[in-house]
């Protein structure tokens, strides 16, 4: 059986009917996305997920990853055409506070899905902690260390999804290809960023960093993947 999948950070001041838009245009059977809100006022306030999966008539499991001093909840969500028999989330990094981006929960959405012909898949995406500069430092292996756990149980059958703000020539990398295959495309293809981006000195303005991935376990045939282009969605 072909299944369609997107994997997106929408960002969290993405305004939800931009998403919806761009879904529809695409069409997938699977969706996960990173950055999804509840209580945002760039949404007003509105739970995001909710009105995605009720406009498009799909099934959903949000993952809760933060809640923030204003009450804005942030986490990780997977929509499907097909039926969420089974959802098993875990955090990858536990709420610490609100300081800056490293003290964020980290959670991973895990969802098991029945096929059309009986059969089911696990899917499960994640949005790993920002690191200044995407530097890699223990707590980023950490988390990659606690992903790589949970991705061996996993023998056939899986898909993972995620923004995990770490390049392709990292270590995290590299151990998650001890685990799982890469869905492409080649990592030379940049996902990041579509949105000028400025934060403790570190500015980007352009395309320029791979961020975002999709693994499988070996079973899994991929077709064709590509990335899609979301800086003018309106």
């Amino acid at each position: 059986m072909k299944i369609k999948i997107l994997q997106w950070n929408i960002w969290y001041q993405e305004k939800v009917e931009n998403i919806i838009k761009l879904i529809k245009q695409i069409n997938p059977d699977i969706i996960c996305l990173q950055e999804l809100t509840d209580k945002n006022p760039y949404n007003d306030k509105e739970d995001v997920s909710k009105i995605i999966a009720e406009q498009l008539n799909l099934n959903y499991n949000f993952a809760k990853s933060h809640t923030f001093e204003n009450n804005e909840i942030q986490g990780n969500g997977i929509f499907s055409k097909f039926k969420i028999i089974k959802n098993s989330n875990f955090f990858i990094v536990e709420p610490k506070g609100n300081q800056d981006y490293s003290n964020e929960g980290r959670v991973c959405a895990v969802s098991t899905i029945k096929l059309n012909d009986n059969k089911t898949i696990a899917i499960a995406t994640t949005h790993s902690s920002y690191n200044n500069k995407f530097i890699e430092n223990k707590s980023k292996l950490n988390e990659i260390n606690k992903l790589n756990d949970f991705f061996k149980t996993q023998k056939d059958n899986f898909i993972f999804t995620g923004d995990l703000n770490i390049t392709p020539n990292s270590k995290s990398i590299k151990l998650i290809e001890q685990t799982l295959t890469h869905c492409g495309p080649d990592y030379n293809q940049a996902t990041w960023t579509t949105k000028p981006f400025s934060y403790q000195g570190f500015e980007v303005t352009q395309l320029k960093y791979r961020l975002d991935y999709i693994f499988s376990t070996p079973d899994i045939k991929i077709i064709s993947s590509k990335i899609i282009k979301t800086k003018n969605v309106k």
